[in-house]
């Protein structure tokens, strides 16, 4: 009996230290994170973490697991797994559900289906679902736009989720809530005091922006589209004609994109198109409210290719600058 007590002893000892042992981190795993979608049981958890290679020994997570109860307290989520977290660390981590806050920053948004692509890869959220409240008359009607202009409802910067399964009507209540905090008092003022609604600018901001390859030129080129606006001009601008078609790896404008009828025509149409040709980045924007002041009303790239523009008041001057650039790209062979 007391060899039995002995080695039923020795027994616990060893599995003791071993579990002590296989409980120690792992220096050769770098940070990572699994995601745990909702409604994922024990068995799925375990897959996934196994799948990514985050357990140091499965068998030792598996009895932190169950002498925890965690098998039967799943929670969904985002969860950061620290280079030196132990078995014991990681059961901890799941158990009291203590998610990490997920960050995406907007990138290269044209269209309603690359904002729902976008975030429905970032969050737990069917970006199928998502595109079909953004193409809703119903749903963008309560925020006061259509699905043609309801981009000019969200603003370029770093999100911060706090939840990887924040929930579809929660996502659209973050989003709203950093578009009112963006539209702050001083910059609705000086919407309406170039004359314009904040979608509106929203939807100058975003064709000055692919107008635009220097900085330094967004409040020139921006004062050259209000300047148009204020006369009934249409804006000709380019980018527009390229969004018209979703021809996005179009390298030169040609007749072909001019003669397209569309209301993002705007050689065809005056004023602003129907919504926002991209998602534009805040300096974008402010350079419209703060647009620089001047009577030019044309401007063309410059002909040496810097990236800049040349700007000019009559369409003799525009002309002029106009054929020199065509010329150049004729000699580039762009087409």
């Amino acid at each position: 009996m007391k060899k039995l007590l002995f080695l039923l002893f020795v027994s616990l000892i060893g599995f003791g230290a071993w579990l002590f042992w296989a409980n120690n981190s792992n220096p050769n795993r770098e940070k990572a994170y699994i995601n745990i979608p909702t409604g994922a049981d024990y068995n799925k958890v375990l897959a996934l973490l196994k799948k990514d290679n985050l357990l140091i020994n499965t068998l030792s997570f598996d009895v932190f697991a169950k002498l925890k109860g965690y098998p039967n307290h799943v929670k969904p989520g985002h969860y950061i797994i620290g280079k030196s977290m132990t078995s014991r660390a990681i059961v901890n981590l799941l158990y009291y559900g203590i998610q990490s806050p997920i960050t995406c920053r907007p990138y290269n948004i044209r269209t309603n289906e690359d904002f729902a692509g976008l975030f429905g890869r970032t969050l737990e959220l069917d970006s199928t679902d998502i595109i079909e409240q953004l193409n809703n008359e119903h749903f963008c009607a309560q925020y006061g736009c259509t699905p043609n202009n309801i981009m000019s409802r969200f603003i370029y910067e770093e999100y911060a989720f706090p939840q990887w399964n924040i929930g579809e009507k929660a996502f659209f209540e973050h989003m709203d809530s950093v578009y009112k905090r963006f539209w702050n008092s001083e910059r609705l003022q000086k919407a309406t005091a170039i004359g314009l609604k904040p979608k509106e600018v929203m939807i100058l901001a975003s064709i000055v922006e692919k107008e635009c390859m220097k900085d330094k030129e967004l409040r020139t080129v921006a004062g050259v589209y209000l300047n148009r606006l204020k006369i009934d001009m249409p804006l000709q601008a380019d980018p527009t004609l390229v969004f018209a078609l979703r021809d996005f790896d179009a390298k030169r404008v040609t007749n072909y994109h001019k003669e397209y009828e569309s209301p993002y025509n705007t050689y065809k149409h005056s004023g602003l198109p129907p919504g926002p040709i991209c998602l534009p980045f805040k300096k974008s924007v402010d350079a419209v409210l703060d647009a620089e002041a001047h009577d030019y009303l044309y401007f063309c790239a410059n002909p040496d290719m810097s990236g800049y523009s040349v700007f000019s008041r009559t369409l003799d001057e525009q002309n002029k600058v106009a054929n020199l650039y065509r010329k150049k790209m004729n000699e580039m062979n762009i087409h």
